[in-house]
């Protein structure tokens, strides 16, 4: 497969696939505006950090609405969790109770980040009940 060459002039911007706004470099290459705009104004970013639009809006590149974070925090912010008074907190994604992630049972963890069902422990119980109760239906069924 051949890569072609940009066509466009260094500093022309267009709205990608992903939602994100592109700059043409002067080496023909692409940059996230938004990567740009960070760098220009507070230099590199360091490994293992992104940059957040606070408004969740991709094509908002004003620095006021950027923040650079780590890997973690960033998926925690797309995840619906809050930093509130120094605790990550979530809502249930049954009953919409507000807790911190200690309060949600772990499904797993990966690399040492925490991922839950989004239910609280009271909803989790309700859900594996559910679950239990079915199948011992399923199992009546089958015998008859």
């Amino acid at each position: 497969m051949v890569k072609l060459k940009n066509t466009q002039p260094p500093g022309t911007r267009f709205i990608g696939s992903t939602g994100y706004v592109f700059v043409i470099q002067e080496d023909g290459g692409l940059i996230g505006e938004h990567r740009f705009a960070w760098e220009e104004a507070h230099g590199p970013i360091p490994d293992g950090f992104q940059i957040h639009h606070i408004n969740h809006d991709r094509t908002d590149n004003r620095l006021e609405n950027l923040e650079c974070v780590d890997t973690v925090t960033h998926k925690r912010l797309h995840v619906g969790h809050r930093w509130i008074d120094g605790v990550w907190v979530k809502a249930c994604t049954q009953c919409a109770w507000e807790g911190p992630d200690e309060a949600f049972p772990t499904k797993k963890v990966v690399d040492g980040v925490r991922y839950t069902r989004g239910n609280c422990v009271e909803c989790e119980r309700e859900r594996i009940r559910e679950k239990s109760r079915r199948y011992r239906e399923a199992q009546r069924a089958s015998v008859n």
